[in-house]
């Protein structure tokens, strides 16, 4: 009797909770509709839900979370919902999970991580061209306020060379972004209007999200145009104090986004011309070749000697 009560216990409150969440959810109360299907017991209960419908609900809740803002507790149940999928779960609920999953990452301001999720959810083939293109849209988002380095570099780059970026209206800024061209404040305003509320909150320094990003973009800019700069024009080109100017320099010099050294006491940044990547791939296969001539020399050195006479080496 007491199973049968446990039982019917967990019915109604699966009913009575999908009903609240409805009700809530049409009154855009995203937060309490997710708590209240929370309440719902899905593995420790007597009604053996599915794995397919446990993880159902947990993306749902985790949605839920994610509308209104609280990427924490989405997070959560993201996590709950993972350690339920494995090689037989649904497609749609993988690519329901990878959709949340990569909004997490965009409420929490891992902006490059969010933006690579994107462009990749931007793909599936199980979503609409509509869909596909709001995501390839948030990918771009993303990646423009993604803190400059390499591997914003990269996405950029690929998110150029797909045909779908030149539909947006913000594709010239996307382009300035991606070739390493200054961005106007012109630009900045017309691309500010495209940003979620998450987007535009402002950081410690007072600035906010894409001024910051901006920043840094157009000082990774002049560092490929200038070889010294005096740090008050710098400031003025970048639009902020000295203080602001010095300190950003600073950061991306020691997080090695940037090559180069500040003069204090001359009040002058200069910048080094960093290795290109090829040309450190280039080098280590040029070592790894010559290790393996080496170690041939010392087992056949008449073979080897006999090669690189007749190549002229």
């Amino acid at each position: 009797a007491f199973v049968s009560r446990v039982w019917f216990s967990d019915v109604c409150s699966s009913d009575l909770s999908s009903g609240i969440n409805a009700e809530y959810g049409g009154q855009k109360e995203y937060t309490k509709a997710a708590c209240h299907l929370s309440n719902i017991p899905l593995e420790n209960s007597q009604r053996n839900y599915s794995k397919e419908y446990t993880t159902e609900m947990y993306l749902r809740i985790a949605h839920l979370f994610l509308q209104g803002s609280d990427p924490h507790q989405a997070e959560l149940f993201l996590n709950r919902a993972s350690l339920q999928m494995g090689p037989t779960t649904k497609p749609q609920l993988t690519v329901q999970y990878n959709l949340c999953y990569a909004k997490a990452l965009d409420f929490r301001k891992k902006f490059l991580e969010a933006a690579k999720r994107y462009l990749e959810l931007s793909l599936e083939p199980l979503l609409s061209s509509a869909e596909q293109s709001e995501l390839l849209r948030h990918s771009i988002l993303c990646a423009i306020i993604a803190p400059a380095g390499l591997q914003r570099s990269r996405i950029l780059s690929s998110l150029c060379k797909d045909e779908r970026s030149q539909h947006f209206l913000f594709s010239g800024m996307l382009n300035n972004t991606q070739l390493g061209h200054l961005i106007t404040h012109e630009q900045v305003s017309l691309f500010e209007k495209e940003l979620e509320e998450h987007q535009l909150e402002r950081l410690p320094s007072e600035m906010s999200i894409l001024e910051a990003a901006v920043m840094e973009h157009n000082l990774l800019a002049i560092s490929h145009i200038y070889i010294s700069i005096k740090l008050n024009n710098l400031a003025h080109i970048l639009r902020v104090t000295l203080l602001q100017a010095e300190k950003v320099v600073g950061k991306m010099i020691s997080e090695q986004r940037i090559s180069g050294h500040v003069d204090q006491i001359q009040g002058v940044v200069f910048f080094q011309s960093a290795t290109q990547p090829w040309d450190d791939h280039m080098n280590v296969v040029c070592n790894k070749v010559n290790n393996v001539i080496d170690v041939m020399l010392q087992c056949e050195p008449a073979f080897i000697k006999e090669r690189l006479q007749r190549y002229k080496c």
